[in-house]
């Protein structure tokens, strides 16, 4: 089956999920961290790695598929969006 999203849209993505794993490490390292906002961070940030490693299995996917051409890269038509223009190509 062929994913419907980009190899940009992938990284996207997983930029993403790195930008909420460096925002929850910086609260687990935060010494006024109470301890029941520590384990609610620590729970928060095994979800987070989870899903990272979900995201990087799905890239990977992504470009095996685009390099083996069973899979294309882009999925938007190209559509001019200037005034008066309604050619797709």
């Amino acid at each position: 089956m062929a994913n419907l999203m980009s190899i940009a849209e992938i990284v996207d993505k997983l930029i993403i999920e790195n930008i909420k794993i460096f925002t929850t490490r910086e609260k687990l390292h935060n010494k006024e961290t109470s301890d029941d906002d520590y384990v609610i961070n620590e729970n928060k940030m095994n979800v987070l790695n989870e899903n990272r490693g979900t995201v990087i299995r799905f890239l990977d996917e992504k470009i095996n598929d685009v390099i083996n051409k069973t899979d294309g890269n882009v999925h938007l038509k190209n559509v001019k969006t200037y005034y008066h223009s309604s050619k797709i190509n």
